[in-house]
């Protein structure tokens, strides 16, 4: 059954865009858009950690007392771990936590965002961001038009160096290009404001799938 989505002209007047959310239907374990998450946020860790180990730590080498004859344990030198000031055991070093799920399974998981964004009312529509040059406040006005006040993502069919410098200063924003849009850039905004275009090529690109 079709939405209706509010629709920006470029006049500043509001209208409404009719949207088949059947459109973009998927079938999606909702394990799948779990799964998209943690990738995305496991891809956004540093992993600079980096603790001494036993073999880095400064100090001498010289074993600490004789092996036999102590009624004391063995130990070799001061640098071991269950010593104070001796080196970590399995510590964590610098490494690497992005991976990537299969292709199928990242388009899937964007259709199926895309379908509950747009059931949930939670899309809007503009003809045309128009921003020709960097102006935080005509992004402003489009989000005083439409009522949004939590986070939203901005949605062009291509980059617009002007638009990203006028949005990247209002708390809460987000820019992805159509080409770069995500499952989870969709999820983690609350609404997702597309440009007309970019709405269009979406339905035509889903329409036969």
């Amino acid at each position: 059954m079709p939405v209706s989505l509010p629709f920006l002209a470029k006049g500043g007047t509001l209208k409404e865009r009719s949207v088949d959310p059947l459109a973009f239907a998927r079938r999606a374990r909702k394990v799948l858009l779990k799964e998209i998450v943690i990738m995305a946020e496991a891809r956004q860790r540093t992993g600079t950690h980096s603790v001494l180990l036993r073999s880095e730590v400064a100090g001498t080498t010289r074993k600490m007392y004789g092996q036999k004859k102590t009624g004391r344990a063995r130990h070799g030198s001061a640098k071991a771990g269950i010593f104070r000031g001796g080196g970590v055991m399995h510590g964590k070093k610098p490494r690497e936590y992005g991976y990537a799920l299969p292709l199928k399974a990242r388009r899937t998981a964007l259709r199926a965002a895309l379908r509950g964004k747009l059931s949930d009312g939670e899309v809007r529509v503009v003809e045309s961001f128009g921003i020709d040059k960097p102006r935080t406040k005509d992004v402003v006005a489009i989000l005083s038009k439409f009522g949004i006040t939590g986070t939203f993502l901005l949605v062009p069919k291509v980059h617009s160096d002007a638009l990203w410098r006028s949005c990247r200063n209002v708390p809460g924003s987000g820019y992805r290009v159509l080409s770069d849009l995500n499952a989870y850039e969709v999820i983690k905004a609350r609404v997702i404001i597309f440009e007309e275009s970019a709405l269009k090529e979406l339905e035509e690109r889903y329409a036969d799938v």
